[in-house]
């Protein structure tokens, strides 16, 4: 495999207390979203949970789908993964070199995952590439609210206070790297358009909590 990705480093080293830390720093409100992003998925067929972390979102499809996999990068947050749901296989993998034939997949899942790939081109043509003709791609990211005020507020809260407090509790310097990732994604109708670019036939997005995270749908 590659070198390790930066993104990978950091949640090797917090994977112990990643949903800890998650659910604290954001309130609970992270938990929502991922429920969000499986909402109204009733017969998702044969399912990967790319970047899956600690398994969060196949936990939440796995009685719906024919069939779910996970994979990630980082090996410690696998192990959590694998602890907590036994019953699910979770492989190591790497995004951008998908370890799967074409038209595997019904569904692809990302959540929170996206922003942290070296190489978006990449990673979107190689989703494409597993995914059956008119399959279902969702990812959830967290996006910037368009209302100026709004934006203001959420930036600053994001850079001077959840960042900081993240550094603390992980007692890894995040904050360059997460706060970076979500700034220079590229949000709402600008992500529709790279999808298509890279083979995808139509997307939508909806905005969740006035614009703070955003849930895209790709069709393959």
């Amino acid at each position: 495999m590659r070198k390790q990705p930066i993104g990978v480093e950091i949640f090797d080293k917090i994977a112990d207390k990643y949903d800890r830390i998650s659910k604290n720093l954001s309130f609970g409100i992270i938990s929502w979203w991922q429920r969000e992003l499986v909402k109204d998925l009733e017969k998702p067929g044969v399912v990967l949970d790319l970047a899956c972390g600690t398994g969060e979102i196949a936990a939440l499809i796995s009685d719906r789908a024919d069939f779910v996999i996970g994979l990630d990068y980082s090996l410690p947050m696998l192990k959590v993964a694998r602890k907590k749901l036994p019953e699910i296989p979770f492989i190591r993998g790497d995004a951008l070199n998908l370890p799967f034939k074409e038209n595997s997949f019904d569904t692809v899942l990302v959540s929170l995952g996206l922003r942290h790939f070296d190489n978006n081109d990449r990673a979107l043509r190689e989703i494409k590439r597993i995914l059956k003709p008119g399959g279902i791609v969702r990812i959830l990211e967290v996006s910037i609210p368009r209302n100026p005020l709004l934006k203001n507020l959420f930036t600053g809260f994001l850079k001077y206070i959840i960042l900081p407090l993240g550094k603390l509790r992980s007692k890894e310097d995040v904050s360059h790297h997460l706060f970076g990732t979500i700034m220079n994604f590229p949000h709402y109708e600008n992500f529709i358009e790279f999808a298509k670019g890279r083979g995808f036939t139509s997307g939508t997005f909806r905005p969740l909590l006035f614009g703070m995270a955003t849930i895209y749908e790709l069709i393959g």
